[in-house]
């Protein structure tokens, strides 16, 4: 559960973005996945940066499934399907990690904001 939550707001930044600049969709593809993994982390009791990884992954899946349909729909006389990486080469490359670390920085501030291990005892 905590994974497919994290993951569909990471493909909604991917989905939301697509034809815009590539800054836009390099800022917009961070974000979501940042809250993507804060939000996987907040849905899951341990092992929150590990929810995390697997929403950026389960996210990207889910964008190719969605720009396969898209893929299919264009090839039949559709609109045009959208890039599927935004930029090209190693532009693709550094929005993915950064992605990646976005999606794990949110598991981690969900880890430090829920964690149960801080609490001490005041008496």
């Amino acid at each position: 559960m905590a994974v497919g939550w994290g993951g569909l707001i990471g493909t909604i930044g991917l989905v939301a973005s697509s034809g815009s600049a590539l800054w836009v969709r390099a800022a917009a593809v961070i974000g979501a996945f940042l809250v993507g993994g804060f939000l996987s982390g907040v849905r899951t009791l341990d092992r929150r940066a590990l929810n995390a990884v697997a929403a950026w992954v389960f996210g990207w899946l889910l964008w190719g499934v969605i720009w396969v349909v898209l893929a299919i729909v264009a090839a039949l006389g559709g609109p045009a399907d959208p890039e599927f990486a935004p930029g090209t080469g190693g532009a693709a490359l550094l929005i993915a990690a950064g992605s990646l670390l976005a999606a794990v920085v949110g598991g981690l501030a969900a880890e430090r904001r829920y964690s149960t291990r801080r609490l001490r005892r005041r008496y």
